[in-house]
């Protein structure tokens, strides 16, 4: 029997995690719900995020577990704040939770403002990401865990060097797959260093079955262990909870994407769409880059504000009882990768958990959970018109929508995280079980 090294020993007593994601902790369901199981199961953890001023506190306790948020600038100092003393303008304060964005499209930063936005982002990357890496490094190495947890790609090596040098676990959890994702830069390097990495985990954690039949035959690891995104158990919250927010009348039915509003998501197609909807409005809930310029096309063709609405991101907590509003949910994603093509998307999952019936691309792992529930219908999500054909059908046959949000709500224990985090809690007992948890490589 192998006996653990006394640094291991202690470690494995302490029973601490430090997790790193490279996201302000704000929206990110999955890795608050991995953080929450642990430290229910009788594990410390730390998650170590980013910074985001003026929205995010630096330090905080959630849940039982700690946030540390380190900056992303070169010197400590946001590009906002900087600005702020520049131009003498105050710097932004958290929005209110549920904030309801006004239906008009978002101007241009211009003159002297939009001048020293640009010289700010001058090319420094390199420098700013090796910073960030050594904040990430020092604050991770504080909190002398005994299993450094990467969430994605992007914080692997961070982890795998404080892994060494704290003679710790390793886990790789990848959210995604990083190296086909639409939106990737620097493809070969993504590639380099995933190779480069994964093998040095003592564990790689992917989110659906797909994903970890690709990871593994990539590699020629050992078959990472699948954790799906399920959305944490809830019921359904106040039906009318949008309704009220954007000012709609109560028996208004809405179309609802809610998620990043990110390229590939198939909004431009819902925006194309929204004109042929007969009898309901188009709701979109959340942020992202792609934000104004929708925003900006939908008041271009008179449909802001009439046909389609925009509503802020709110808390995670809070999503079910804002979801509950929709008469359907959408997620339109896009097959232009590996990445979407083997998505469990947790929208979809958190549609079904608020007792919605769901339209959705039909790609293998939504397709087989919209299959299994019988709580939605698939499509071609490229299209417009079969978007708007697949709105249009269940609007006009409330009978039909009413049998699948019950389903919906049959479906809700069984694809609920409670029924998954057995696993995560699983895997963390044999990694530090004290008489030599074998490793992923093993």
């Amino acid at each position: 029997m192998e006996t653990p090294s006394p640094g291991e020993a202690r470690n494995a007593e302490r029973l601490s995690v430090c997790m790193f994601v490279y996201n302000n902790m704000v929206h990110d369901a999955r890795v608050r719900k991995e953080a929450q199981t642990l430290v229910g199961a009788g594990y410390e953890v730390t998650v170590v995020a980013v910074h985001d001023p003026g929205r995010t506190a630096r330090r905080e306790r959630v849940h039982g577990f700690d946030i540390l948020r380190v900056s992303r600038s070169i010197l400590g100092v946001s590009r906002r704040e900087i600005t702020a003393v520049v131009l003498r303008r105050p710097t932004a304060t958290a929005a209110p939770a549920a904030s309801v964005e006004k239906q008009t499209p978002p101007r241009r930063a211009g003159g002297l403002r939009a001048l020293l936005e640009t010289c700010l982002r001058l090319p420094l990357y390199p420098l700013r990401r090796a910073l960030v890496f050594l904040r990430f490094l020092r604050a991770g190495l504080g909190t002398r865990a005994a299993v450094y947890h990467a969430h994605d790609l992007n914080t692997l090596l961070v982890a795998w060097v404080g892994s060494r040098m704290a003679r710790a676990r390793l886990v790789y959890d990848t959210h995604e797959v990083a190296t086909d994702r639409a939106d990737m830069t620097l493809r070969w390097w993504a590639s380099l260093l995933e190779r480069s990495l994964i093998g040095r985990a003592d564990r790689v954690i992917c989110t659906t079955q797909t994903r970890a039949d690709f990871t593994h035959e990539r590699y020629s690891i050992a078959p990472p262990t699948v954790l799906r995104n399920l959305p944490a158990y809830a019921a359904p919250g106040p039906p009318d909870l949008l309704h009220r927010r954007l000012g709609l009348p109560a028996h208004t039915r809405i179309a609802l994407y809610q998620g990043g509003i990110q390229p590939e998501r198939g909004l431009r197609q819902l925006l194309d769409a929204a004109p042929e909807i007969e009898g309901g409005v188009v709701v979109l809930l959340g942020s992202g880059r792609l934000k104004p310029a929708l925003m900006a096309r939908a008041a271009d063709s008179g449909l802001l504000g009439t046909k389609v609405f925009f509503h802020d991101a709110v808390p995670v907590a809070e999503l079910p009882h804002w979801t509950a509003s929709a008469y359907v949910g959408l997620q339109l994603l896009q097959n232009t990768c590996f990445n979407h093509y083997s998505s469990l998307s947790n929208k979809l999952l958190e549609y079904i958990m608020a007792g919605v019936p769901v339209i959705a691309s039909d790609l293998p792992e939504m397709g087989r959970v919209v299959g299994d529930s019988s709580a939605g219908i698939l499509i071609d999500a490229s299209e417009p018109k079969a978007i708007a054909q697949a709105i249009n059908a269940l609007l006009s046959d409330p009978d039909r929508r009413d049998r699948m949000a019950a389903a919906a709500r049959a479906a809700r224990r069984r694809y609920s995280w409670e029924q998954d985090e057995r696993i995560l809690i699983d895997l963390y007992a044999g990694l530090l079980d004290r008489r030599g948890g074998q490793s992923a490589r093993g």
